[in-house]
């Protein structure tokens, strides 16, 4: 009796402990340390990319856009607009799809204490799928980046340079990260790419 009842907490706790690490962090308020991320600064870009449908060549995306390059440049990230075509084919079952479109990624860099060493990139993108305001999908993700970049300013001057990278076209088959990746000479000094996407309905 004595070995089932410590099987059965041990099982207990377990779920617990589980339940516990699974939990993520509660978010934090405007008020929290400038050293600190909060989510309910980084909710004021949410609900203004968020607002309405902005899919890529559109007149909304455009204003996304421009939102966004200005708090790019508030932040002294020095940004650009990378213009550049790309194509993307897929393949479903015995299909080929071709997509393709002019794109306008988003370029800026916190400058780093060390130059010479590989960039941290954040990477999102602020195009939206037709009929949807794009708030998870991916505002959600674009100011998270810029959030970080904030909080990481806050600390100081960080040892290698970050790169925010915002991509455009993304929902119409990673035209963005595609232009950047293979063309842009920016890629060649990236080290790590930490990529902030709303996860699908299925995979893993």
């Amino acid at each position: 009796m004595g070995r089932l009842l410590a099987l059965i907490l041990a099982l207990v706790l377990g779920v617990v402990v589980a339940r516990t690490g699974e939990r993520t962090p509660a978010p934090r308020p405007a008020s929290a340390p400038a050293t600190t991320f909060s989510a309910e600064r980084a909710m004021a870009d949410v609900r203004v990319i968020g607002a309405a449908p902005h899919v890529i060549g559109t007149a909304a995306n455009a204003q996304v856009r421009d939102h966004l390059m200005t708090r790019m440049a508030a932040m002294g990230l020095d940004p650009d607009v990378r213009a550049d075509r790309s194509i993307s084919i897929g393949k479903a079952r015995d299909r080929v799809g071709v997509t393709g479109a002019r794109v306008e990624n988003l370029v800026g860099v916190l400058p780093g204490r060390d130059r010479t060493r590989p960039a941290l990139v954040l990477m999102s993108h602020y195009d939206s799928v037709p009929g949807s305001p794009g708030a998870a999908d991916d505002a959600a993700g674009v100011s998270a980046s810029l959030e970080i970049v904030r909080a990481i300013q806050a600390q100081g001057v960080p040892a290698r340079d970050v790169i925010v990278l915002i991509t455009d076209g993304e929902e119409s088959g990673l035209l963005g990260a595609k232009a950047f990746f293979q063309r842009d000479p920016l890629a060649k000094r990236v080290g790590l790419v930490m990529n902030m996407e709303t996860r699908g309905g299925g995979g893993r």
